[in-house]
């Protein structure tokens, strides 16, 4: 599965992707869009959300306000419209 490269060679999610607040970003939204019987996406979710909220707020604008605003308000739980143009204008800052 493409998301085994995240994995290091005992199961865990590598501990470089703990520094890589962007990468970590995108498979926190990535995992938000799973379905039941993705149990990768679901440990994502875990790893991603516990490591995003210990460092939001030693983060830099605007990448503090995209790490907020995603871990109050989850891609999968926002209104289609709203949400694309949240995601298409933080994209911009990437």
């Amino acid at each position: 599965m493409i998301f085994d490269k995240f994995k290091d060679e005992k199961g865990g999610f590598k501990e470089a992707l703990i520094s890589d607040v962007r990468g970590m970003l995108g498979l926190y939204d990535a995992a938000h869009l799973r379905v039941h019987e993705e149990n990768i996406l679901k440990e994502a979710l875990g790893f991603t959300t516990t490591h995003l909220a210990s460092k939001v707020e030693h983060l830099e604008y605007p990448l503090a306000k995209q790490v907020g605003y995603a871990l109050k308000r989850p891609i999968r739980k926002g209104l289609e419209r709203l949400e694309a143009r949240w995601y298409l204008s933080r994209r911009s800052f990437l």
